[in-house]
This record gives structure tokens, sequence and C-alpha cells, in this order.
């Protein structure tokens, strides 16, 4: 501080001091250097109503503009961008989103700002089918998304903000099977199984880049799995092919007594599982064959659930869920030990007769997703022994099948219409449902199976597949026409 300034702020004090003596102190008696100080944070029009008011004002306004030419006199004024990144971050992180998305219109810098993940990573984490916190999920997709887009997709699952196309139609009747990967939808139609690219929208080349042919009769089950595809047909035969190089790896006929309706895939390929309706499961161990130079795969044991199988799940910890058919005092549900082949647990006895379970999940070692016959979907828990939490299908229909991002966000499939429906878990009810479109007007099929990823929904009917776009982009503007395929 000068000793101008003193000087000013002296004669200032005493000047109050003596006008205190005398009457009530009004700005008016405010030196011209404070009262220009204090003018020059008001806007022009605010200036020009002071002038116009009183002389003084008008005389401390002139003194500024001579001292302080008009781009000058905020110099020493800290505006809002003037602050540095971290404190606008954490100033922005009490807005709101509406708010943030406001501030982001401001200029690029708060753009930047305000689209850093730090700023969105908790919502996101909670977001819908989007959050990307599973591995196995996270692997299914095209990308890594930033935090701020998982929120934006997540809010577009929660509302139903989606894009249908139907990308490919049969003529004919089957019950297709879908398996996604982060480039490939895989689907099975008939006795062949179509890998098909995919484009960065989501949606599917016009082109398939390659078939898989083995099967004499339709293939009721198909994993992709560790560079494998393992199925197992109607014609109760298990097969396996390259998933990269298209390579027939090999095949075991006449197997089981009957179709093989269930198949998975654990311990990094090495282990296989089919269920059958013959009411058998068999673990097979895949081993390489010298003699040939190829892949073999040998039965471990056989292990009889006394009722018809229609779904299988292995998890890492070596415990396999078999689905029954329910019926005759058999339970829905049957826990094994996969190495011995052992009974570990039955769940589901208070349920009804024929409350079968058609499709099944793992989430944790411990928790798994079943839905079957009786409308409902339940999550189970081993370590109490039922289901901690069931969602049921408004409609009375069996719901065949379901998918899931292992998080929060459940879809399931149901009988009748291409009725699909999205719930989250952490609610009872549901959110929305949709209905996929026909390969023709007024014809009503179930949806025999669904596969999804962050920010895609492909749904598959007796003769369609469809797919629901979540990210906003619609498949039919792109420059490339596709055009419906019949196969």
């Amino acid at each position: 501080m000068s000793a101008l300034d003193l000087a000013q702020i002296s004669d200032c004090l005493r000047r109050i001091r003596d006008q205190q003596c005398r009457r009530r102190v009004n700005i008016q008696d405010l030196p011209s250097p404070v009262l220009g100080h204090i003018l020059s944070f008001c806007d022009p029009a605010s200036r020009y109503n002071a002038a116009q008011a009183s002389t003084c004002f008008s005389t401390a306004l002139a003194e500024i503009e001579i001292s302080n030419p008009a781009s000058d006199i905020n110099d020493n004024m800290l505006s809002l961008d003037g602050l540095p990144s971290d404190v606008l971050l954490t100033l922005f992180k009490y807005l709101d989103r509406p708010s943030l998305g406001s501030v982001a219109q401001v200029c690029s810098r708060f753009r930047d700002i305000s689209y850093s993940d730090c700023l969105w990573i908790e919502a996101s984490r909670k977001a819908l089918a989007s959050n990307q916190l599973d591995a196995a999920s996270r692997a299914r997709c095209q990308e890594t998304l930033s935090a701020r887009d998982k929120v934006r997709l997540g809010k577009a699952w929660i509302q139903g903000d989606t894009l249908e196309s139907l990308v490919a139609v049969q003529n004919t009747k089957f019950m297709p099977r879908l398996q996604l990967e982060a480039k490939r939808l895989w689907v099975a139609w008939g006795n062949r199984i179509w890998c098909h690219p995919r484009l960065p929208d989501g949606g599917i080349a016009k082109t398939t880049s390659r078939m898989l042919r083995g099967h004499s009769d339709d293939v009721s089950k198909f994993v992709v799995s560790d560079g494998m595809v393992v199925s197992g047909g109607q014609d109760r035969s298990l097969c396996a092919w390259n998933a990269n190089s298209g390579e027939f790896l090999f095949a075991r006929r006449y197997c089981h007594g009957g179709e093989i309706s269930a198949v998975d895939v654990t311990a990094r390929g090495a282990v296989l599982i089919t269920g059958s309706r013959d009411k058998n499961v068999l673990v097979w161990n895949i081993r390489e064959d010298p003699d040939r130079d190829a892949l073999l795969p040998v039965p471990v044991h056989r292990t009889c659930v006394e009722d018809r199988v229609w779904s299988v799940a292995a998890n890492d910890m070596g415990l396999l869920a078999v689905g029954t058919a329910g019926t005759k005092g058999v339970p829905p549900l049957r826990l094994y030990d996969l190495a011995s082949g052992t009974n570990v647990l039955d769940m589901g006895t208070e349920l009804k007769n024929g409350a079968g379970m058609l499709d099944m999940a793992w989430l944790s070692s411990s928790t798994f997703l079943a839905c079957g016959y009786d409308t409902f979907t339940r999550l189970w828990d081993t370590r109490c022994r039922t289901y901690v939490r069931s969602w049921e299908e408004p409609f009375d229909e069996s719901v065949y099948c379901l998918a899931t991002d292992k998080v929060n966000c459940l879809v399931t499939g149901t009988a009748r219409h291409g009725r699909v429906r999205i719930w989250d878990m952490r609610s009872s009810g549901f959110l929305y449902m949709k209905h996929a479109s026909p390969a023709r007007r007024g014809q009503s099929s179930p949806v025999y199976s669904m596969a999804m990823d962050a920010a895609n929904l492909y749904v598959a009917l007796d003769q369609s597949l469809n797919h629901f776009g979540f990210s906003g982009q619609d498949p039919k503007r792109q420059r490339t026409q596709r055009r419906i395929r019949r196969y």
C-alpha cells in the first residue's frame, strides 16, 4: 500500500468523523476515488444512471475513466474462468446434471472440465446396463465407455429411448439362439450357426464372415467361450469349432439318449457340460489327441437328475446349477459339485409342480438368476438355500430367456408377442416393455434368445432378429444401406 493510499484513507476517515459530528453520513460524502472503485463493479447501464442521479457520481466516474482505460477497470477482479481447473472441478461437483450441462455450454474450457470422468464416475457406477463393472459384460461391449457416456446410456435404458430395427428375417420358423462378442454376433438358425460382424453403431454387417455346419438337425443350444463355439442339437450330437478360423474341432454323435438341450463351457475351455432330455448331465474334459493332432472330448462322469434338463450353468468355484422341468416332485434347481458330480443342494422345492427353469445366469460365486414356466424370474442365493428376490411377469406368461449385465439390469423375454421386459433389479417393478417386431405383421412369436451389451439389445424371434439400439444412432441412416437378409 502506497503513501498516497494511506493519505486518502486518512482523509476519508477524517471527513467521516467530521460528518458524524454534524449529521448522518451517506454515500455522497465518500471521496471520489472510493466512489469510483465502488462504481467500477457496476455494469455500464448502472453507471450511466448513477452519473445522471448525482454530480459526485459523474465526477467519480470521470476520474476513473481518465486514470484507468475501460479495458483495465476490472483487471484486479477475479472471474470464474480465471480459477484453476482443480478449483473448478471442486465447484462443479456440487452441480446437478442439468446445471452441469448448462455450464458445459459456456465455453470450451468449461465443457472439457465438465466432461471429466471424476465428475461422473459415481453416477456411472450406478448406471443401468451401461456401468461395465462386470468383466464378462464389459468384454461384450464394442468399446470402453467414458463415465459420462455410461450415465447417458444408463438414462436411455431407464427411459426406453431406443431405436428398433429388423436386421434379419427367416422364411422358416426355428428356435434361434444368440451369442454376443465384442466384434461378432452369432446366430443359430436351424442346423447352422452364422457369424455376423458387428458395425460401430451396434448393427450387423450385410454379409456373414462364416457359417458353421456339423449338425444334421436343429441346434438347440450353443456357447461361444474361450475361442471355441460349442453346440448341442436335436440330433444328440456335441460339436465344436474354432471361433476365429471356423475350423471344425470335433463332434461326438449320439452322446445322449435324447436332444441336447443345454450346453456350457467352464475352466477356460477345458471342461464342457451338456444336459439332455434323457435326464442326464455329462461333464467332459477337453484333451489333445496325439494321433490326430486334434482336440478330443472325454466324458468324466454322468449324473442323472431324474427329470428333463432345460438349462445348465457353471460358476468359477466349480459349482454346477442344473435347471430341470420340475415335475413329479423333482426340484427345479439342483446343484452339483463339478469335479465329483455329487449333489450338494436342491433348491425350489417349495415351488409348484412344473416350475421348470428354462434359462439361468450366474451373477457371483453364490448368486444366480433363473427363469422358467411359472412366470417368475428369481435371484437365488446358495448361502440362504432359497431365492432372495423375485420378479413376476404381469401377463402370466412363461419367461423363456433372460439377459443381464450382472449388476443391476435384467431383461426377460416371454412366450408370446415378442414381448421384452426391462427390469431394474434394485426395485420390484418393471421399467417398461418392448414388443420386438415379427417377420410379418400379425404374427406372435416367443422370444427364444437375447443378448445385450452396454448400448445394444438383440432379440431373436422364430423368424426374425431384432436390434434395439440405445446409443441414439439409427442404423438405417448409415451411408451403406443394409437390406434385410433372407437366408
